[in-house]
């Protein structure tokens, strides 16, 4: 058994990104580009329609690749390719891997749980949700990857993932290798209205990656901190962007500086958020200019994808033969 993709990661394309997409998600993978890795990215089209119209989904397919590469992501070290390209081989795995694990197993992913929670009527949720962690291993053991980075919140999905690969070599043969966790901090980034978490669903508390300077700075004028000498999580999860956005040494001192002042008691949350706010500003302005010229080009993206779909395809292809094989015996 050996390995295709040393680390692989994916993508929702279901909104427009926000600051918080871009530390949790994107800044862990430039960070393994600069320890040398070459990681493999999918945009998880086919994830993304368990909860959204297809034709939604859709129309931020090339933008979050834009959005990616913007950020930092490489094209010369990061394969990038959309999971539906490759969707029958997705899907015939999909259905293979689901022998494997029961509905009762399903029912007790905590991810699962606390989604079917989440809506009033949880006998309505559609089936495609029940089977999201074994689409997820599909897509992981079809490139046969040694890592894959996740934080706290997916690490019940990759379990799913090692659980199958271990069921299938068990009962059909060493075929798959069982990946590796390659756990990244959770970073729990509050809405700047204090209210859950940064997210998209949630407009008005979060920084979208194209948001220009006044709204930014609107945003933040009206964020809640905290009292002089109190740190509370709405103040740590500030000071999680200011140093996550700053571009200079002499940023993160300054943010040193005023949260020192601040826990001694002196009033400085002016202050905090005026520095905040040019940090984020400057980091969207480099941002959005580097997106402006990568869609320029409306051929850069499509051959961005058909390069990364080389790859995947034969990986796809390959690995399906093997488990095929194994699962009919060589007949």
């Amino acid at each position: 058994m050996k390995y295709k993709v040393e680390v692989l990661t994916g993508i929702r394309p279901t909104g427009d990104l926000t600051i918080a997409n871009y530390l949790g998600a994107v800044a862990p993978i430039i960070e393994l580009q600069r320890q040398g890795m070459s990681p493999v990215v999918f945009v998880a089209d086919l994830h993304a329609i368990t909860d959204n119209e297809p034709s939604k989904v859709k129309q931020y397919l090339h933008g979050v690749v834009a959005d990616y590469i913007a950020l930092g992501v490489d094209p010369q070290k990061a394969k990038i390719y959309l999971q539906s390209d490759i969707a029958g081989e997705v899907t015939t795995f999909t259905v293979l891997l689901a022998r494997l694990i029961s509905v009762a197993e399903l029912l007790r992913v905590p991810t699962l749980k606390d989604k079917l929670k989440a809506k009033a009527n949880p006998e309505t949720a559609n089936a495609l949700l029940l089977l999201y962690p074994v689409l997820m291993a599909a897509d992981i053991l079809l490139n046969k990857a040694r890592k894959v980075p996740v934080g706290e919140d997916q690490l019940a999905h990759l379990e799913v993932t090692r659980l199958l690969a271990r069921r299938f070599n068990k009962r059909y043969g060493n075929v798959l290798p069982v990946p590796e966790v390659l756990q990244v901090k959770s970073l729990r980034l509050l809405s700047l209205k204090g209210e859950g978490k940064m997210s998209k669903t949630n407009p008005g508390g979060a920084i979208f990656l194209m948001d220009d300077s006044k709204t930014v700075a609107k945003k933040i004028k009206a964020a809640e901190t905290a009292f002089e000498g109190v740190m509370n999580e709405k103040l740590e999860s500030h000071i999680l962007v200011a140093k996550g956005l700053a571009k200079t040494q002499l940023e993160h001192e300054e943010v040193d500086a005023i949260i020192k002042s601040h826990k001694s008691g002196k009033p400085v949350m002016g202050q905090f958020k005026q520095l905040l706010t040019l940090i984020v500003q400057n980091f969207l302005r480099e941002f959005q200019g580097k997106r402006a010229g990568i869609i320029r080009d409306p051929s850069y993206i499509p051959s961005v994808l058909e390069e990364g779909l080389k790859m995947a395809r034969k990986n796809a292809i390959e690995t399906l033969e093997e488990v095929k094989k194994a699962l009919y015996n060589n007949i």
